[in-house]
């Protein structure tokens, strides 16, 4: 593309392919299974540090220490939420993602060198503003070099990516000591950086710097093209046209609004529409009880009878969350976004309410010995079935309605 908005001839040699687009996604979400590591390191750990042999100085943590440490997470998430979107739309996807990693390393090392219970605060609410950002910049990254054809598959990588960071924390958990866990897992983000730092930035943010030739480069580079023919497909022609047609869009949009954000932006038929979808997914994804579960998963399945150690239990339950998000990576495309949110609703909703009808009966003093099995059943049923749709596929959905100008904001 010229400055003019032209389309150079004679750039294509071969066919496409997207392999590229496959290489980019592994690259960028090496970023989120490091964030799943830092989600996953409470549950081995929490109790290694309130034993007798706590590795800290300070001694063994209490209750309400080890409460701080779990929620520090969730603080710092928050806030990498709130800028994450001004940092990408500033600095450029690329860029933002490579800042990701740089709290997540800190996190690790201050693990390492931790003496008392305020270190790993500190260590957690660095890591969950590290996923805060994972969180909106990867979809946004993803939404944005991916073809509509494999948009979706490559989309729903995050989550499934960060749910193997659990899965593989809580078996290196079971296997390896608290002092040798985080000197592994200090690698990641670190291989991270040095494999995203050979992949361009999106084409759709390089034009929007007016860098047009690295954006046709970027383009061309995750539609597997490179120059050297006059042969050009049809289909990198339209989606070149697209992408300018997008960017004129943008443009006009901003230099009308003087290149800010105004309210008017932000109550447009398509914007209120994609704020309402966005909205009510996001609040059934954190509402739906699943991350409620997930921290009790040992006293669910102690209460159970289950004869499984606290660490096997959660390597089940890591299990069970893999094999969802991968049957949500495998459909996604074929199923369609709206059809496997209806059936994770609705098969969330069944689970629940058996639970509680077995909690409730329990409660009344009803002999349930019969059913003990009705728990674990259902626990890992309703984990199963979120992580088909509504802990996943909300993300992906997010980045694809949002209208471009205040994607940024608003995811």
């Amino acid at each position: 593309i010229q400055s003019d908005g032209s389309i150079h001839a004679g750039i294509m040699q071969g066919h496409g392919s997207a392999r590229n687009q496959y290489l980019a996604t592994f690259c960028v979400n090496l970023l989120s299974l490091s964030y799943g590591f830092v989600c996953g390191w409470t549950s081995p750990s929490i109790p290694v540090l309130q034993s007798a042999e706590t590795p800290l100085v300070s001694g063994p943590i209490t209750t309400d220490q080890g409460s701080w440490i779990g929620a520090a997470l969730c603080v710092g998430g928050f806030l990498g939420n709130v800028v994450s979107g001004w940092m990408a739309d500033r600095y450029g996807r690329k860029l933002t993602a490579c800042l990701a990693a740089i709290p997540q390393i800190i996190s690790w090392i201050m693990v390492i060198i931790a003496t008392n219970p305020y270190y790993l605060m500190v260590m957690r609410f660095l890591a969950g503003f590290s996923g805060g950002v994972c969180f909106m910049v990867i979809p946004m990254f993803i939404g944005e070099i991916a073809e509509d054809r494999i948009r979706g598959l490559l989309s729903s990588t995050l989550v499934f990516t960060c749910n193997a960071g659990i899965l593989i924390m809580y078996i290196l958990g079971d296997l390896f000591p608290y002092k040798t866990i985080p000197w592994i897992l200090l690698a990641f983000p670190v291989l991270f950086l040095a494999c995203f730092s050979f992949i361009p930035d999106t084409p759709f943010y390089l034009m929007q710097q007016n860098n047009y030739t690295k954006s046709e480069n970027a383009l061309l580079f995750y539609r597997g093209y490179r120059y050297g023919t006059q042969q050009v497909s049809n289909e990198f022609k339209l989606e070149l046209m697209n992408l300018k047609g997008q960017f004129r869009e943008e443009k006009q949009s901003v230099v009308a609004a003087e290149d800010k954000l105004s309210w008017q932006d932000l109550v447009t038929p398509h914007a209120r529409k994609a704020f309402l979808i966005g909205i009510c997914l996001m609040a059934f994804n954190q509402f739906c009880g699943c991350f409620a579960m997930l921290n009790y998963t040992a006293t669910v399945f102690a209460e159970s009878g289950s004869s499984l150690s606290a660490n096997m239990s959660a390597i089940v339950i890591g299990t069970i969350q893999m094999f969802g998000s991968t049957f949500s990576t495998v459909l996604v495309e074929r199923a369609g976004r709206k059809l496997l949110l209806i059936i994770s609703g609705a098969g969330i909703a069944t689970g629940l309410s058996i639970f509680s009808g077995f909690s409730y009966a329990k409660s009344l003093g009803h002999d349930v010995t019969a059913f003990n099995w009705l728990p674990l059943v259902c626990f890992s049923f309703v984990i199963f079935i979120a992580s088909m749709g509504v802990l996943t596929l909300p993300f992906v959905v997010l980045a694809e309605v949002m209208p471009q100008k205040i994607k940024g904001f608003a995811i």
